[in-house]
């Protein structure tokens, strides 16, 4: 027992002798090298301009119109996310996510978007015959991996991580504000 005492004093002594001490500051050292600016903004995300659609028909139950951007790569269709949005009167005042469904006098019309390497695709279907507003644009986000994930390669961790942001990928508004892109 007065071994363990003598043990504990000597302990307390010595920690107490290292904590006490005093003596001069040394200069400072050199400055480090600066370290490599990083990409200001957005994470990287991309968001097109509005554009305005060339239908490949119109009075017609159905349409394509295909864009092409090389920005739209296999990894950010294996990785990341591309959200479409449709400007319904050209003046942001009713901006919806796709895909949608628009019913109104009569007409049941759905709006569709598709990505493949270097491609977007938006088409509408039509019970009865329709031409699409003349006002009508689209614009489309692209979210790399990297952009709100930690992972860098997973689509459901880039949702997951807007949601958990508090982030309608629905909400056009939200989204553009999220990654501080312009309306």
């Amino acid at each position: 027992m007065k071994t363990k005492k003598l043990i504990y004093s000597v302990l307390l002594a010595l920690i107490a002798a290292f904590v006490s001490c005093k003596g001069e500051i040394g200069p400072a050292g050199p400055a480090g090298a600066d370290g490599k600016d990083g990409v200001d903004g957005n994470a990287n995300v991309i968001a097109s301009s509005w554009i305005t659609p060339e239908w490949s028909a119109s009075d017609t139950t159905i349409a394509e119109f295909i864009y092409d951007d090389n920005e739209i790569t296999a990894d950010i269709l294996n990785n990341g996310v591309v959200l479409s949005y449709v400007d319904w009167y050209g003046d942001l005042s009713q901006v919806h996510s796709l895909p949608l469904t628009y019913v109104y006098s009569g007409y049941n019309i759905n709006y569709n978007v598709t990505s493949s390497v270097g491609h977007i695709r938006w088409w509408f279907i039509s019970l009865t015959s329709y031409t699409p507003p003349e006002t009508l644009k689209f614009r489309y986000v692209i979210i790399p991996s990297t952009s709100v994930s930690k992972s860098g390669n997973s689509q459901q961790e880039i949702l997951y991580n807007l949601d958990r942001a508090g982030i309608d990928i629905k909400n056009y508004y939200q989204v553009m504000d999220y990654f501080g892109l312009d309306y």
